[in-house]
């Protein structure tokens, strides 16, 4: 346990967000849907309430959820750096409740039971939220908005799922939220998921591992029986081959399905 979080007794008020539990997909590389995990959370914005910034009184709260069975979740807000013990993890493992970890710059972190499929080594990450991807490699992400960038100190993989909440504006309701990953040692940005921002203005994702992120806001479009990729072009008025750059995730550009997610550069 980090050495900043010992003894704190602290409970604060602070904006914060409810987690539902309902059945969610997000979109993989191959274009497929998939679930974050046997069961995951929507984030919707609420009022505030409660959050505690002490492990103990989270760990309190936690058993209380958990021996309520209704999936509810426990705010525990974090800053930007934390470390889940492995005690957490464990009382955690399987259970019907959620852990939301509040960091300070609108992105949070939650962690549903249902997905702790491994709990004898504690999760963590130092995160900052200043600049380190160089921008030559953001304009990979097709000269959309990047609304978000963060990074972790720790790359190691994930024991398990966990999820990512980003707040990004009722404006961009309805557009697409695109997470990308940068490597290092290629310079490239690689797509790791879409998702439709929510009518609250909010996007979740899948994570895996500890890495440098960035998420951008770009137009998109569902597709329609009969469209294709040239049609869609067309009908948004960008070239192919920009459409094409926007959607590493679909492999095949002649193969693409009724109801599958398509970002839209900009023209």
């Amino acid at each position: 346990m980090k050495e900043k979080t010992k003894g704190m007794a602290t409970v604060i008020r602070a904006f914060t967000l409810i987690f539902v539990v309902v059945p969610l997909s997000w979109i993989s590389q191959d274009g497929t849907a998939k679930a974050a995990g046997a069961s995951t959370v929507i984030v919707c914005e609420e009022s505030s309430e409660d959050a505690t910034a002490d492990w103990h009184v989270m760990l309190e709260r936690l058993g209380e959820a958990i021996q309520n069975g209704r999936g509810e979740n426990v705010n525990f807000s974090v800053g930007n750096t934390f470390e889940v013990p492995v005690e957490i993890l464990q009382k955690l493992a399987g259970k019907n409740a959620t852990l939301a970890l509040l960091t300070n710059n609108g992105i949070t972190f939650s962690i549903s039971g249902r997905d702790v499929r491994r709990s004898d080594i504690p999760v963590s990450a130092d995160l900052t939220f200043e600049s380190v991807i160089p921008e030559e490699a953001k304009k990979q992400a097709g000269g959309n908005l990047i609304a978000k960038e963060f990074s972790m100190k720790e790359k190691d993989p994930y024991p398990f799922c966990i999820n990512l909440h980003v707040g990004l504006g009722e404006e961009n309701a309805g557009k697409h939220a695109v997470l990308y990953s940068y490597d290092e040692a290629s310079g490239a940005m690689k797509q790791e998921g879409i998702y439709r921002i929510n009518p609250q203005g909010h996007a979740m994702f899948a994570l895996n591992r500890g890495d440098e992120y960035v998420v951008s806001v770009m137009g998109g479009c569902t597709v329609s029986a009969g469209d294709t990729l040239s049609h869609i072009a067309v009908r948004n008025g960008v070239s192919l081959g920009a459409l094409k750059a926007a959607n590493p995730q679909i492999r095949d550009m002649d193969l693409i399905r009724t109801g599958q997610l398509i970002n839209i550069p900009k023209p």
